[in-house]
């Protein structure tokens, strides 16, 4: 159906509430594989204020495992429990949410089809507002490749972390951040499968998350 109907989809609270063990007791399914199961969604609980990255162990370790498993890239997709809401809440500025990139927003009565691919594709950003991309990419070949980033920020930069999986193992490049002004990161040779790139604040909130094949 997902096939037919061009869908995604993806796993809800991976690895916590009811969806404890998931992914991880489907990761040899076929479906899972498929490049119609495209990841698994990010929101930060349980809240952990020790941790320098916002759900570092329970998202940021699934996304990492999901991308050793799998043939193609996984991702993660920002979401939000708003349960019941008041005139008077402001919504946006407490979620973290997708920027996803298209030439132009679908109307209403419009084929949606342009969202769903641009998740497929992992053509977006998770972001809580602190770092906002407005390009990222891998250039070059071979040891001159370098993964750049258009970004901006509002809370200073306290890290960037370049992030790998060879197919059983994850690797990371951390690079400080104070003072950065640059924002072209030089690739390991080794890093050879696809990479993310996650910005972290000095506040240690959720880094923006930008996800390249």
């Amino acid at each position: 159906m997902l096939r037919r109907e061009q869908g995604v989809v993806w796993q809800a609270h991976p690895r916590t509430k009811s969806s404890a063990g998931y992914p991880d007791a489907v990761r040899d399914k076929d479906y899972f594989l498929s490049d119609r199961f495209i990841g698994a969604s990010y929101e930060s609980l349980p809240v952990d204020l020790s941790e320098a990255r916002l759900c570092e162990s329970r998202c940021f370790g699934t996304l990492d495992d999901m991308n050793n498993w799998a043939p193609t890239a996984k991702y993660m997709i920002a979401e939000g429990d708003t349960y019941q809401k008041y005139a008077d809440d402001e919504t946006y500025p407490q979620l973290a949410v997708n920027y996803v990139r298209l030439e132009r927003v679908p109307k209403f009565d419009e084929d949606s089809d342009s969202v769903s691919r641009a998740l497929q594709a992992g053509n977006f950003f998770v972001t809580t507002g602190e770092v906002l991309f407005r390009n990222w990419g891998i250039e070059g070949s071979g040891p001159h490749r370098v993964y750049t980033a258009d970004v901006e920020w509002t809370f200073p930069l306290e890290f960037v972390e370049l992030i790998w999986g060879d197919g059983t193992t994850t690797h990371r490049q951390v690079i400080r951040a104070t003072g950065m002004v640059s924002s072209v990161f030089p690739l390991v040779e080794q890093a050879t499968s696809g990479c993310a790139l996650r910005f972290g604040t000095r506040r240690a909130t959720a880094p923006s998350l930008s996800q390249s094949t």
